[in-house]
């Protein structure tokens, strides 16, 4: 029985307790959630659309295991505002699919996290962002690095903006640099316009049960 680095259980507790101080939900996909208090369980079938309607900006997920489209969840969770927390012994995600990895015993692990979530609560301190020097280069005029939005609604009409929905809530983008655009096309929006598509991640492969068995 593999247990998590302390590390990634404690960041992803961090995760799970912002969004329950915040009144937001903590979602867990992939395993029988029906002992675990304070979460909400969710079938692996539909995932994305189930989620898309049921989350909100602050909330977190707890995903378990691989199946299909797990990695493409995982990529538009940042558009919706959610902290995507993946929990497993094996394949895991590529880096930066999800907000933090945490590998071991789903069974000993996603407990752990809500247990220790439980603690950090009553530690404001504890669920600070952690303060880092930024590097990168932003816009000079606006400092925005870009954000991820998905595409709730194509333009009506030539030259018109696209309903996109964000971290910070649904808005208008100009997508004239993108052209033709669909919902559910993942976007990165820089003051407003939408400067760039992002691939979604490929279906996750999983062995059907003959496979496995053979």
């Amino acid at each position: 029985m593999s247990a998590a680095p302390a590390s990634d259980l404690r960041i992803a507790a961090v995760h799970v307790a912002r969004a329950q101080v915040l009144g937001g939900a903590v979602h867990v996909i992939g395993v029988d959630s029906s002992a675990l208090s304070g979460a909400r369980e969710v079938g692996q079938a539909d995932a994305v659309e189930i989620l898309r309607d049921a989350a909100r900006s602050g909330d977190a997920a707890i995903i378990v295991g691989a199946f299909a489209d797990r990695d493409q969840l995982l990529a538009r969770l940042p558009a919706w505002g959610v902290a995507g927390i993946w929990v497993g012994d094996a394949q895991r995600p590529a880096d930066g699919v999800a907000t933090v990895c945490v590998a071991g015993d789903p069974e000993v692990v996603v407990p752990g996290i809500l247990t220790l979530a439980d603690d950090l609560r009553a530690d404001p301190a504890a669920l600070q962002p952690a303060i880092v020097e930024c590097t990168d280069e932003v816009c000079i005029t606006c400092s925005d690095e870009g954000r991820l939005g998905e595409v709730l609604a194509a333009p009506p009409v030539l030259f018109a903006p696209a309903r996109v929905r964000t971290a910070d809530g649904e808005e208008d983008a100009d997508v004239t640099i993108l052209g033709h655009v669909r919902p559910g096309d993942l976007v990165l929006i820089h003051a407003g316009m939408a400067i760039a598509t992002v691939p979604l991640p490929p279906e996750v492969p999983v062995p059907i049960a003959a496979e496995v068995m053979s």
